[in-house]
């Protein structure tokens, strides 16, 4: 099991809307509370548009994560986005593990931690670690 943050920080409110416009038809978008919330309560569903705007590259809710192999997680990068109008929740968007290198790359991410290898297997599970 991997899980990898990559910083984010570095990138404005405008690298964020561009990062999400260009990758968000190859994914898809889920939103959470950030705080258990009684049952039966859900957040509501917001437009691409609704999520641009209320996205701030200073937002402390903001994450990026590649995953591997993580209990109820699909394989793959979960960018969390703190939205302004909307404290309680943010919305998630999910990717396939394929486009790690191209993101990376292209918004000159850095990892934030050595990667936790919790699979003590070896293999390629150290590909992605630092």
């Amino acid at each position: 099991m991997i899980e990898q943050f990559y910083s984010i920080k570095h990138l404005s409110t405008e690298q964020l809307r561009e990062l999400f416009s260009f990758y968000h038809d190859r994914g898809w978008v889920d939103y959470d509370y950030y705080k258990l919330m009684p049952e039966g309560i859900t957040p509501p569903e917001l437009s691409n548009e609704e999520i641009m705007f209320n996205m701030d590259g200073a937002n402390p809710h903001n994450y990026f994560v590649f995953m591997q192999g993580m209990e109820d997680e699909k394989d793959g990068i979960m960018i969390g986005l703190g939205l302004t109008d909307y404290p309680s929740f943010g919305a998630f968007l999910h990717l396939d593990e394929s486009l790690l290198d191209e993101i990376v790359s292209k918004y000159e991410l850095k990892a934030t931690n050595v990667g936790m290898d919790y699979s003590f297997r070896g293999g390629n599970a150290g590909k992605y670690l630092n």
